[in-house]
């Protein structure tokens, strides 16, 4: 069954504003598919006990934009659906965790561990987010750097590789610089999808505000990434 007639003939639709932000509109189209569609907040699927009573005798559908199962949120609704006996079905999507980094043209092969960037201050400031960037660098592996979210947006560009340059402050490993290269992504997977391929100087010269964004810290470049990144890319230097 395709997810349209998926959702169209649920009894009931939840539509994820928690894990993941949307494109513009996302809800508005899905209630012209189903008037039953409701906004699904951290409450309601992180407090999953009334979504799964309904789905024991209703047709339930959870609408997450991105991949389905990336979030521990979406797989912990799933376990509990299966403990009372639920039949379980999963409809995949792009997730950012792949479409970012393929459409750069960099080898998805060699990316290592996913790293997330936190909202600082003065009392929370994790150096553990530098520490698995270079790690990851060392072992000459790309770094996907997915930036928190707030109020519905995420954490601007500039605020992210302001902390970056903080963390290096404190750090001294000589891994984030003002030429270090990174890849900033915008609005990946819409019509408005733009990918900028630059340094940390001049991306912040750019002072890019759009909403949703994430960034890519390469490890050192082949010859064909190069290449890619430069035919695929907004360049910027």
């Amino acid at each position: 069954m395709e997810m349209y007639d998926v959702i169209k003939k649920s009894d009931l639709v939840y539509f994820d504003i928690y894990t993941s932000i949307s494109p513009d509109k996302t809800f508005e189209d899905l209630i012209k598919i189903n008037a039953n569609t409701l906004k699904a907040t951290r409450d309601v699927l992180e407090n999953e006990g009334p979504i799964i009573e309904r789905a024991v005798t209703e047709n339930i559908t959870i609408v997450v934009t991105g991949d389905a199962l990336s979030a521990t949120t979406h797989n912990q609704i799933r376990r509990s659906a299966i403990e009372k006996g639920i039949d379980v079905n999963i409809y995949e999507n792009a997730s950012i965790i792949t479409a970012f980094p393929s459409r750069t043209g960099l080898f998805i092969y060699r990316f290592g561990s996913i790293v997330s960037m936190p909202f600082t201050s003065d009392k929370f400031f994790p150096l553990s987010v530098y520490d698995k960037i270079y790690k990851n660098y060392i072992n000459n592996m790309h770094t996907l750097i997915l930036l928190d979210l707030k109020d519905g947006r995420t954490m601007p560009i500039n605020d992210a590789l302001n902390n970056l340059l903080a963390m290096e402050d404190k750090k001294h490993k000589g891994l984030i610089r003002e030429d270090t290269l990174l890849f900033a992504g915008i609005k990946i997977g819409s019509c408005y999808e733009k990918i900028y391929f630059s340094n940390i100087s001049k991306m912040l010269e750019l002072d890019i505000e759009d909403s949703p964004a994430s960034i890519i810290i390469p490890a050192e470049l082949n010859e064909i990434e190069l290449e890619f990144a430069r035919s695929f890319c907004i360049n910027v230097f």
